[in-house]
């Protein structure tokens, strides 16, 4: 994992997901890649919040996560909204059992590493969703974290393998609102954790916008680039 999940983490993304409207967008661009799938396996799920956005397009969603923590936060959520369709296995994606019509990776894994056994599982399609680059654009850019995956890299991958693919480019706007300026330094600090402190400090205070917001004065704006490269096999059988 990038960094840990805890309460300041899943507030974080939680927080970022509704101010923006994130993950209710990136279901938009998933349901038409997987129209005719009625079950799907989301591996390294992380909160799951795309998933509880699916939800109701589908029979079974199962959420595959190897932080217990994680695993922990989609389950109370999933009693606490009452929804039955999605069930929480706290696994790494390669040992977790079954097949789905679909399998999904979302900024997950390496694909030299999952690609085969994620594809092994999928009975219909497997869509990964994969960073525009190799790197983050959170903190100063000399400290920004290296990425786990990337369009060329899993571009690359398949055209290597002989796998046809099809491949969309798009962003969508999934910037962090604040609470205050210390939440904005830490939030940029997790992703950014060698920088020192004055440069964490300057970056911040130079990126960082007033919002006139009460419960979030500030914001951290911020545009995801990525690729969702969907694999069909039904058309190869």
């Amino acid at each position: 994992m990038l960094f840990e999940w805890n309460e300041q983490t899943f507030r974080w993304f939680y927080e970022a997901s509704e101010y923006t409207g994130y993950n209710r967008e990136m279901a938009k661009l998933l349901l038409p890649r997987l129209a005719g799938c009625d079950t799907l396996c989301d591996m390294g799920c992380g909160m799951a919040l795309v998933d509880f956005e699916l939800a109701p397009y589908f029979q079974t969603i199962t959420c595959v996560d190897v932080s217990p923590e994680a695993a922990r936060n989609v389950k109370a959520r999933t009693e606490t909204l009452g929804i039955s369709s999605l069930r929480t296995v706290c696994s790494d994606g390669m040992e977790v059992e079954g097949s789905w019509d679909a399998v999904m990776a979302l900024f997950h894994g390496d694909v030299e590493t999952m690609g085969e056994p994620y594809l092994q599982k999928a009975r219909k399609r497997l869509i990964l969703v994969v960073h525009g680059s190799a790197y983050g654009s959170t903190g100063p850019e000399k400290y920004r974290i290296r990425k786990c995956c990337d369009v060329e890299h899993t571009r690359a991958w398949l055209e290597r393998n002989q796998i046809p693919y099809d491949l969309e480019l798009a962003a969508l706007e999934f910037g962090q609102p604040h609470r205050s300026l210390e939440d904005a330094v830490a939030y940029t600090r997790t992703f950014s954790k060698a920088a020192p402190e004055t440069e964490l400090q300057d970056y911040v205070r130079s990126h960082v916008k007033e919002t006139g917001r009460e419960d979030f004065p500030l914001y951290t704006p911020k545009q995801r680039s990525f690729g969702i490269f969907t694999i069909r096999k039904e058309d190869s059988v």
